[in-house]
Formats: C-alpha cells, structure tokens, sequence
C-alpha cells in the first residue's frame, strides 16, 4: 500500500501527554516522516496561535485544521487563509445575546483572534489551552461587524444545559451547536457553536484539495469525537489506546500505547512506515 502523503494529527489526547506536553520521541518520529516525503499539519479544536508552541517544536509550514474545521489557515498576520466558514452574524449575535447576562464565560473567535466576556479564575485557564490573546468583548452590537468562525460558552452545568436548549431553538437548524463538560476542569461545562457543515473531516478534505493531494493518501490521527469526520475522510487513520469508544470502534489501527506513552509515533511507524 502507498504512504499516505499527508499526516494530520489532533493535539489534545493525541500528540501530547496528559501534560500537554510533547514527548522527543515523537518529534523525532514526525522529522523521519518529514524526511521521507510527509506534509505533516495538525487538527484540533484550538485556535491556530494556540498551536504555537508545537508548531514551532515540529517545524510546521503547512495551514492548520484549527477551530474543528471553521478555519484552515495560517498564523495571525500570515498568509490568507485556505477556508473560513463564519457563523452568520443574526445566529451568531442571537445566541450571544441570550446568554450576555449570566456569568457564563462567552468567547468569540474570528479566524485567529478573540474577543471574551466574563472570563474567570476557572474559566481563564480552561480556555488557555484552545483559545489565546483574548480581547475584551464590550458589546454584542460589535459582533455585527465580526465574522465568527466559532462560539464558546463556559459555565456549570446547569447554565450551559439551558443554553443549549436555547441555541436549538434560535439556531433552527442554521449553524452547529455541541454541549460537552470540560475533561480537565470537569464539573464546567461548555456550548460551541459553528457554521452548518464544519467539521475536522471537512476542514481537512479542503486542505488536501489545496495540496493536491487525494483523500485516500491523508492518515489522520485522533482521539475523541470531534475527530469522527477525519476519521469518516481520510484514507487511512489511527488512533492512541486512550481514545473514546466511538474512535475505537471506526480506526484503522488502534496503537496499543495512550498519548502519555507516545502513541503518535508508534502509529505513524505502522501506518506511514509500514514497521510490523
């Protein structure tokens, strides 16, 4: 079987330890495949500035597969970007106003920079890792002069279970709403919202398109739900031992090593080397 030509790999459970580290092992790995011909780029849920220190560490050029697919593009003040899908500004302002008056934490990202409303000593540290350089969200009429690649609402339960409710019916349909709780900060909880038809898989498939590349010689690698649309496009994708059941169930090789054991590497020596 060819190499896949391009290597997409989540961040979050994935690349990095627990820690959100990243172990020299699979650096290491990652420059072998580069050398022998890999594109190699990331997908998660982060903002791209928010990859910034592994970027750096891997030597990445390529667009990034940020925002769960809203975004593929660059750093901020780089390059234009290969696809922004916004969410359109009355659902976007809508769903904004009806929860301005909590104390739910509301983000607002457009491509590589964010506006934020009532960040806290829970919620500031939570969304570090995804979102970064946040400014001040003044007033929701600004929000009709930005275009919103994605939304983020963090609070407990109770709040973001409401406005979940409330997104379904303001929303109808016109744009994507998930409500999940926090992994690391667990009992908070959190609403995103993107545009209709946004995902990894997708952002993902447009990248390759831009490169040349087919999806059957894409290997994406990846750990949790959001990365079940990658898995649905590429050609080819594996997955840690510590990824969900839903992962689990749909990979093409399933690494008998967690993140916090290197997973990445030991996949891309079977998937894109073809070591036994």
């Amino acid at each position: 079987m060819p190499r896949p030509k391009l290597i997409a790999i989540d961040i979050d459970g994935t690349l990095v330890n627990s820690k959100v580290e990243l172990d020299q092992s699979v650096v290491d790995t990652i420059f072998r495949a580069r050398d022998e011909g890999a594109l190699i780029t990331l997908a998660t849920g982060r903002m791209v500035s928010a990859a910034s220190e592994f970027i750096d560490r891997l030597e990445i050029d390529l667009p990034l597969v940020a925002l769960n697919g809203a975004f593929v593009g660059w750093r901020r003040n780089c390059r234009a970007p290969i696809f922004h899908a916004p969410i359109h500004a009355e659902s976007s302002i809508a769903v904004t106003r009806a929860s301005w008056e909590t104390d739910c934490t509301i983000i607002h990202v457009n491509c590589d920079s964010a506006l934020g409303r009532n960040l806290n000593e829970l919620t500031a540290p939570a969304l570090n890792s995804w979102i970064v350089n946040i400014s001040p969200l003044e007033d929701i009429e600004s929000l009709a002069q930005m275009e919103s690649s994605t939304i983020l609402i963090a609070g407990d339960e109770a709040q973001i279970t409401a406005l979940n409710r409330k997104a379904a019916e303001l929303l109808d349909g016109n744009a994507l709403h998930y409500f999940f709780p926090s992994i690391r900060y667990f009992p908070m909880h959190y609403l995103e919202i993107r545009a209709k038809g946004t995902s990894k898989g997708d952002g993902l498939m447009k990248l390759a398109k831009h490169l040349g590349i087919m999806p059957s010689e894409v290997l994406a690698i990846g750990d949790y739900i959001n990365d079940i649309e990658m898995a649905q496009m590429a050609g080819s994708f594996g997955a840690p031992a510590n990824a969900r059941p839903e992962i689990i169930e749909i990979a093409d090789y399933i690494s008998p090593f967690t993140n916090d054991e290197g997973a990445v590497s030991d996949i891309i020596e079977k998937m894109f080397f073809g070591v036994d």
